[in-house]
């Protein structure tokens, strides 16, 4: 880089020499001090100060007002490729959501449930190919959701309870004789029809309220990944809460998922914010002992949607 710029006058040219700005005076005999400057004492530099012991932060503990709104995002067909930066942005903001993972993509891509747990999201079933369920026979639809439960298991050691029919199709079977937890959708964004990231994220952002719901999208769409960065941060900035399914249906609804239940449209659109919120543990303070949940309130505890 190259030296700046004397912004001051130049000194005077004379016979082609430049003449000194600084006089030089001849130093009297005996005098050790160099010409034309002063003799300074000398200062003994200050002793170096230590540096100060940096400051701990505080460990993040994640607390859910049950007062206050909040939103279930789920995503499902995964994992793939882009659910990496589904999670990157989930992470930057400490958002949380559910992820309904088809067996066989989890058994090619297993270190993405790795991630969502260390994150605190929750992982859920999806089935393990993908197909109808409602149109199996028991039989072979407990296979089918089997052989996704091992897939989970070599990836992070557990099966999912909750599980989200393909295609939302249920029959009585799958509604009550699964052994699971079915659970579907309130909002549909149909982000695998427009693979829009703008068309997503405005319908979204025109929906009114969104307290309570549980917003339905796609890990495998670049569209929908890119529309997730821009609503997490604007869902948290509207006041909402982004939580797992299992905490909507605890802190919300006021109860646990229960095996051979269906909580679908009809469940949710019958429910309103209970009078009796379920505390689950934190996952961030794995050295506590969680206490044990509270019974199921009575159905007359809560209040319907749009009721005061």
């Amino acid at each position: 880089m190259p030296p700046a710029a004397w912004a001051g006058p130049r000194p005077s040219q004379e016979g082609g020499s430049i003449q000194s700005s600084v006089l030089h005076t001849q130093a009297p005999p005996g005098d050790d001090s160099v010409p034309g400057e002063e003799n300074i004492p000398i200062e003994e530099a200050p002793a170096a100060e230590e540096p100060a012991e940096p400051v701990e932060e505080e460990p993040y503990v994640r607390v859910i007002d049950p007062a206050a709104p909040m939103v279930a995002l789920t995503f499902d067909d995964g994992p793939g490729k882009r659910t990496g930066e589904l999670l990157d942005a989930l992470e930057e903001h400490r958002a949380h959501a559910t992820f309904f993972e088809v067996g066989r993509n989890v058994a090619q891509y297993p270190q993405p449930l790795v991630r969502m747990d260390e994150l605190g999201c929750e992982i859920a079933s999806h089935s393990n190919a993908h197909r109808d369920l409602s149109k199996m026979k028991k039989r072979t639809m407990l296979a089918e959701l089997d052989a996704a439960d091992q897939a989970f298991i070599s990836a992070i050691g557990r099966a999912p309870t909750l599980v989200r029919p393909p295609y939302g199709a249920v029959n009585s079977t799958v509604k009550y004789a699964s052994g699971r937890t079915m659970v579907t959708w309130t909002v549909d964004t149909e982000d695998w029809r427009s693979q829009d990231a703008q068309t997503v994220v405005d319908y979204v952002q025109s929906l009114p309220n969104l307290d309570g719901e549980i917003i339905l999208m796609h890990s495998t769409y670049k569209s929908t990944a890119q529309a997730v960065a821009v609503l997490v941060p604007w869902l948290q900035e509207q006041g909402y809460q982004l939580v797992t399914v299992t905490e909507l249906l605890a802190y919300y609804y006021g109860e646990l998922p229960q095996p051979d239940h269906f909580y679908g449209y009809t469940y949710f659109a019958n429910h309103g914010r209970t009078d009796a919120p379920i505390e689950l543990p934190s996952m961030y303070l794995p050295e506590e002992e969680p206490e044990a949940p509270p019974a199921t309130p009575p159905r007359s505890t809560r209040k319907k949607r749009g009721e005061s």
